[in-house]
């Protein structure tokens, strides 16, 4: 989990900010000066253009995400050698079905972990993106 974290950070947030100094409105901040105090803002134009960036990026991360996750592993899992298999087979699970898991763990992520912390408290660890969906990870 924590590469994934990194991953987004430097393929989505890091980028997003780049993008929108680089090409985003040429006002990206308004500073004024108050005696000898300056404070500086950001404008609602650029701040609608890093959002709309940001969003834009975090899609295309989440669909290339799953990709790789119906593939067995995402490149987290990949590093630690765990993979996402289907509880009922055994096989490898289906773009489908690693997308709405993906979409699932953001949830279950924004939801401050609850979702991650369902793990501790049933007998086969699985956390609840793994029970909806009839996921489970392994260590091959």
């Amino acid at each position: 989990m924590l590469v994934d974290c990194l991953l987004f950070t430097v393929t989505v947030a890091v980028p997003a900010t780049l993008i929108s100094w680089w090409f985003g409105p040429p006002d990206f901040t308004i500073c004024t000066s108050t005696g000898s105090s300056e404070s500086c803002s950001v404008t609602p134009e650029a701040l609608r253009y890093t959002r709309t960036v940001f969003y834009i990026l975090a899609a295309v991360f989440v669909l290339v995400y799953a990709r790789s996750t119906a593939r067995g592993a995402s490149i987290g899992k990949r590093s630690t050698e765990v993979l996402v298999i289907d509880v009922e087979n055994g096989a490898t699970i289906g773009y489908a079905r690693a997308l709405v898991r993906t979409l699932l763990s953001i949830v279950s992520f924004g939801l401050f972990g609850l979702g991650f912390f369902f793990a501790l408290t049933n007998d086969k660890r699985r956390t609840f993106h793994d029970v909806l969906t009839r996921t489970r990870v392994i260590s091959p």
